[in-house]
């Protein structure tokens, strides 16, 4: 059987585990056999819908059933799947919908009907399939609705469905991180650079059909490809988790345990949240045996509370990019009983190449020598959608051959080698940082609020916090006259940026500290934070 394309992994488990239970959501599942016919009848949609190859299809959908379908649904169509937070400002979404050039949505009818009364925000699409309702096909404005039933009820014909043929260099689906001009970056990645990673991680992780994984990453964030792809690949079973119950620890503990999950992939945040407030000696974890953690730093104090807890799991911390997919792994085995000890990233998984160079452009070999990471891999992305100076930017000729056409992506991650020939984090040479997981840029916070009628100047500052790895803080001053509060300029980012990166912290000066080139000195506030201003 073809296995060069994502769409390839469904039909080749739905031949071998028919009957075996693909994707469970709440009280509803549906098995392989229904869910590879269930996504031909979305990609037929798609197709007598006007969708051709290469087209670039939203999905604006909540956790569900639905979601996979659509997902498969779309690649199957040929075209491109462009995954968007629901919960997004109506003003990202339009700007997505722009930037990528989607003509159709599959969404739901309250949410399309949210995003079109937002005329100020000019989102156009020609068509949306909406989720959910038998009904004729109905034009809301400029856009023709077209209703798809509920698939779990669906027994439609999809013998009309034509499968693509393409290659694993086509584009599959486009992944937004936050941007430095104050707008989402689009990372485009081919079948081939997903695949790369999907067939390295079944193996390395010794994954099989008896495995039930819980899909906590939204379907917008990275982390998807390894919950929904790896277990496609195996047969394993994807149980996907609540956006609500991710928020209650107790409840999570719970959960799995009920759910029998055996393997778990969150961001660190969410697994210190679960050792901190879980009341994880109530619950057996004895199915569980393997979990991964990314994204921020993990406290010692709560990786030794799970270890402890969890104890039939194996531990790993994961590294990785969007852009270049998950690289480094360390695993977990024994916890130094120094709590400020830092957890390695690991060294690179089978079939990638990493390395870092100095200041001096000399690639970094030696114990507690510095440099910025680079990633050789197949894994790495086609580059960002519509952004060709971003991209050349960051997607460059490998330095150590300049005689070859070959790229590799710039991660602006600095790092280390230990004595072990560990990598280990040291910083961020821009002001990206992360936060329970996101990546996100300072300065597209500080280009929102920069933005404001009413601000001078803004700031974005991280602070380290070992539950969610940054909080964020803002520091403002105003146009000589005005008055600003919290509360108005919180509304006004909420209005523009996800919530993720709205700052939890404001304050207000009368004036920012500069330094001796006329730049806003940064160290300096870090250092104030809290101090008056």
């Amino acid at each position: 059987m073809r296995d060069h394309l994502l769409q390839h992994l469904l039909a080749d488990s739905a031949n071998k585990y028919p009957d075996k239970v693909a994707v469970v959501f709440k009280d509803k599942s549906v098995t392989y056999s229904e869910l590879d016919r269930q996504s031909s009848g979305v990609a037929l949609k798609l197709q007598q819908s006007g969708i051709r190859k290469g087209d670039r299809v939203g999905i604006v959908l909540t956790k569900s059933i639905e979601q996979i379908a659509s997902l498969f649904g779309i690649l199957k169509s040929g075209a491109i799947y462009v995954p968007i937070d629901p919960s997004a400002p109506a003003g990202r979404i339009a700007y997505m919908i722009r930037h990528c050039g989607i003509d159709c949505l599959i969404t739901t009818s309250g949410t399309l009907n949210t995003l079109l009364s937002h005329s100020e925000n000019e989102i156009v699409i020609s068509t949306a399939i909406v989720i959910g309702k038998d009904g004729d096909e109905l034009p809301h404005g400029n856009t023709a609705v077209k209703y798809l039933i509920p698939y779990i009820e669906a027994r439609g014909d999809t013998t009309e469905f034509q499968p693509m043929d393409m290659s694993d260099s086509c584009p599959a689906y486009i992944l937004h991180t936050s941007g430095s001009t104050g707008n989402p970056k689009g990372v485009a990645i081919s079948h081939l650079n997903a695949l790369t990673f999907v067939a390295m991680a079944a193996v390395f992780f010794n994954i099989t059909a008896a495995d039930r994984f819980c899909s906590h990453a939204p379907l917008h964030f990275d982390l998807s490809v390894f919950d929904i792809f790896v277990a496609v690949k195996c047969g394993a079973s994807i149980v996907l988790l609540s956006e609500m119950l991710s928020t209650f620890p107790m409840k999570l503990a719970e959960y799995i345990e009920k759910e029998q999950i055996t393997v778990w992939n969150s961001v660190s945040s969410v697994l210190t949240m679960l050792a901190d407030k879980g009341m994880l000696e109530r619950q057996n974890f004895d199915s569980l045996r393997l979990v991964h953690f990314s994204g921020d730093i993990m406290p010692v104090k709560y990786l030794r509370l799970l270890k402890k807890h969890l104890s039939k799991a194996s531990f790993f911390n994961i590294y990785g990019q969007t852009e270049a997919n998950s690289s480094l792994c360390y695993p977990i085995r024994e916890i130094p009983d120094n709590d400020s000890w830092r957890i390695p990233v690991g060294t690179p998984f089978p079939n990638f190449e990493v390395f870092a160079l100095n200041e001096d452009r000399q690639v970094v070999s030696r114990p507690g020598e510095e440099g910025e990471l680079y990633v050789s891999s197949s894994t790495v992305a086609l580059g960002y959608w519509n952004d060709h100076d971003m991209t050349r930017e960051k997607f460059v000729p490998d330095p150590r051959y300049p005689f070859l056409e070959k790229t590799v992506y710039k991660t602006g991650d600095l790092v280390r080698i230990d004595e072990s020939g560990n990598y280990m984090f040291s910083g961020r040479k821009d002001h990206m940082v992360k936060s329970r997981g996101y990546r996100i840029e300072l300065e597209e916070i500080e280009t929102v609020l920069s933005g404001h009628p009413e601000i001078a100047a803004a700031v974005a500052i991280p602070i380290p916090d070992e539950i969610v790895g940054n909080r964020i803080s803002a520091i403002i001053t105003a146009m000589t006259g005005c008055f600003l509060t919290k509360e108005n300029l919180s509304r006004y980012c909420a209005s523009r940026l996800p919530k993720y990166m709205i700052p939890e912290i404001m304050e207000f000066r009368d004036s920012l500290p500069m330094t001796s080139s006329g730049k806003i000195d940064r160290k300096k506030l870090r250092e104030g934070i809290g101090a008056p201003g």
